[in-house]
């Protein structure tokens, strides 16, 4: 399958046969992929850190009130933002990886796929005005809106894709594998709520209360990164 590639997408992937997983075996093919690449959970833990850093410039709110935030702090959740999203490309393409049965270091991944920022950015920003617009209408038809395009998302990095023809591939990706990808989706929405219990029980703004947050972050979103990358070559690969 002829694939128009530029110079900072991954290794072509297109003669691999991926396999077909339900839900459940696609989180657990992500399990294994990770525990294979423990760096991605150092790397996206780094990341995290940031957001502890962070709250050296937030004081605790009284109750009922909203608390001070220092004027720097929101330049370094800017840097946090894009950091995250190096983080959520550099899973997508170890997903590439794993199902090619390849072994890279981290390093080879994070220039290509820094230089992917700019495009994932141009992606969210329709997807998000169509997810938003969807929600405000029935929620449902956002809801469908934004699993349907979430592919777009490993079409950008895998396959070096510009912006139209990421959103392209990712609805192509997504048609008929909805409700799999939703599926992924949910369980990786309890896990953050289920992270988000433990750090509003321990202190939002205490310095435990964001470790516990990162140490969660740093495992979830390498592993949901995998698995969104995995719907996406099983999709693509296997037209």
């Amino acid at each position: 399958m002829g694939t128009e590639r530029h110079p900072e997408s991954v290794e072509p992937t297109d003669d691999v046969h991926v396999r077909t997983l339900g839900v459940g075996d696609t989180l657990l093919w992500s399990w294994e992929a990770l525990t294979d690449r423990l760096e991605l959970v150092g790397f996206a833990l780094a990341v995290a850190s940031l957001s502890v850093v962070a709250l050296v410039g937030i004081s605790a709110p009284a109750s009922g009130e909203l608390p001070e935030v220092a004027t720097w702090v929101w330049a370094l959740y800017l840097v946090y933002l894009l950091a995250i999203a190096v983080v959520w490309g550099v899973a997508y393409a170890s997903s590439a990886d794993a199902v090619a049965n390849r072994t890279r270091p981290l390093g080879d991944h994070l220039v290509p796929v820094a230089k992917r920022v700019p495009a994932l950015v141009a992606v969210a920003i329709p997807v998000g005005i169509l997810t938003a617009v969807g929600l405000v209408l029935f929620v449902l038809p956002g809801v469908y809106l934004f699993h349907r395009f979430l592919l777009a998302f490993p079409a950008c990095v895998v396959d070096g894709k510009g912006p139209l023809a990421s959103l392209k591939a990712g609805w192509r990706a997504g048609g008929g594998n909805v409700t799999k990808i939703f599926g992924v989706s949910l369980v990786y929405f309890v896990s953050v709520g289920l992270s988000n219990v433990a750090t509003n029980t321990l202190g939002p703004y205490t310095l435990v209360g964001g470790v516990v947050s990162a140490g969660m972050s740093a495992v979830l979103l390498p592993l949901f990164g995998l698995a969104l990358g995995h719907l996406y070559l099983e999709a693509s690969r296997n037209q």
